[in-house]
């Protein structure tokens, strides 16, 4: 026979391994269910979790979603506006002070839509337990409770992570899917302003705050948040792509820049036919800084540098409101062939003690180039630097040098209209505050149409 403290020991262990299964199997059952409607000020939303990395989604119709990493553990959340009483919410954004009412409203539902949901998750997970458990193999009772008190255990140790540390910080640099044209609006809302924090109580405020601010742009679509300051929208590698310079247009509308930096290859293979592109270039409403790359002829540079707003920068520089900006057009043209990559790159790199002698120069606050090889000695020495060539978004920073590279607004060109081409449009958008940069909005388009990303990322510390 075996010994009685063996028989004890397989046992606990086997009702163990109930208890964990059934913690992995509530999680899973609760990721499946649709949540119940709530009541959120004068919003009804429904609020489900799903495994994930600790992601916190606010759908809401019809402006997209809004999304941020706010806290740990293995459930993400999504709360999904269903429903919307127009009229309360309406008469709380036409009052003289709509932000306090609404606030209060939302953040009093918040709290006990906490308490609400956490009730019913538990109360599901102790069920579904309870069926892991009844299905096991030569069940007892004692496996019933093991599996329910598992599923508690589990979804109650996700709650005390997701509650203990929620961090609605989080939403300074939110992302964004939806409509482009009500990106900006929503995106400042979500974030909430830099400096509001240290103005509210509790997280629950702070939350009922972001929330608010999302519901009042439903209930006000002509509501247009400004952050103030210099936005300069910067594109890249359009690569003889119409649709990229389309975008740019739509880009520079909705989001209110102050000018567009093109970071070069506007152009694919210097042909003159390619230089068609300034009709669309002219529709742009703001001025348009052009820094030619290597796929960009002198022929197209001169005939691009006569568009009405149009400015050529070759070691030249221009104000945008107080930011100055100095370009530096690529030193090569390589889509003729008769110079090598591998020999543009080194002949970049041997202009960039030049260029980093301008920078000192001309103590500019934006360093524009094609190649960022151009810019390897100025690192350091200028606040920010602006490229493209890669087709791929990329920041860095480096001596007190932020480094960005954009993505290609074209798409890399006109392989973007072929089926198996699965690159996305992409272009940034930078705030500037008093000379310092404070804010960075990086936008992709896949495919066709008037729906983008947008992610959001916020600086201090980057300064003249």
């Amino acid at each position: 026979m075996e010994p009685r403290s063996q028989s004890r020991a397989r046992v606990l262990l086997n009702l163990f391994t109930v208890a964990l299964l059934a913690g992995v199997c509530a999680l899973l059952v609760l990721s499946l269910l649709e949540g119940r409607p709530h009541a959120l000020g004068p919003a009804t939303v429904t609020v489900r979790p799903k495994l994930g990395s600790g992601i916190t989604y606010f759908a809401i119709p019809p402006l997209g979603t809004v999304s941020a990493k706010t806290h740990s553990g293995p459930l993400s959340l999504t709360a999904t506006l269903t429903k919307i009483d127009f009229s309360a919410l309406s008469g709380a954004v036409d009052k003289r002070s709509p932000r306090d009412a609404l606030v209060d409203d939302v953040e009093r539902d918040l709290r006990s839509l906490v308490f609400r949901i956490s009730r019913e998750w538990l109360v599901v997970a102790s069920i579904a337990g309870a069926l892991v458990g009844a299905l096991w193999p030569r069940r007892r009772l004692a496996h019933v409770a093991a599996g329910a008190v598992g599923g508690i255990i589990a979804t109650g140790a996700s709650i005390a992570l997701i509650v203990a540390a929620f961090d609605v910080e989080a939403f300074r640099e939110p992302a964004f899917s939806g409509t482009l044209r009500r990106a900006p609006e929503v995106i400042r809302a979500a974030e909430a302003g830099l400096n509001s924090l240290d103005d509210l109580r509790s997280r629950y405020e702070t939350l009922a705050d972001r929330v608010s601010r999302l519901l009042a742009l439903v209930a006000n679509p002509a509501s247009d948040p400004d952050l103030g300051g210099v936005a300069i929208l910067h594109i890249s590698d359009v690569h003889s792509n119409p649709l990229g310079l389309e975008i740019a247009n739509q880009l520079a509308r909705s989001f209110s820049v102050d000018a567009v930096i093109d970071t070069g290859d506007l152009t694919s293979f210097g042909e003159p036919i390619e230089a068609q592109l300034r009709r669309l270039i002219r529709e742009i409403p703001v001025p348009y800084l052009f820094v030619a790359g290597n796929h960009d002829s002198l022929a197209n540079r001169s005939i691009i540098a006569k568009v009405r707003n149009v400015k050529l920068l070759d070691s030249d520089t221009a104000r945008i409101g107080d930011v100055i900006v100095l370009g530096v057009a690529d030193p090569t043209f390589t889509a003729s062939g008769d110079i090598s990559t591998e020999e543009g790159n080194q002949i970049r790199l041997g202009r960039s003690d030049d260029v980093a002698s301008v920078v000192d120069e001309t103590a500019p606050d934006v360093l524009a180039v094609h190649d960022i090889r151009l810019a390897s000695e100025s690192i350091g020495r200028v606040p920010v630097v602006l490229a493209g060539h890669t087709h791929e978004g990329m920041l860095e920073e480096d001596q007190d040098t932020a480094l960005f590279t954009v993505g290609s607004t074209g798409a890399t060109g006109l392989g973007a209209f072929t089926a198996e081409a699965d690159m996305s449009y992409e272009a940034e958008i930078l705030y500037f505050r008093d000379q310092r940069l404070i804010a960075l909005d990086y936008v992709s388009l896949h495919g066709l149409g008037d729906d983008f990303e947008v992610q959001r990322k916020t600086f201090e510390t980057i300064a003249p």
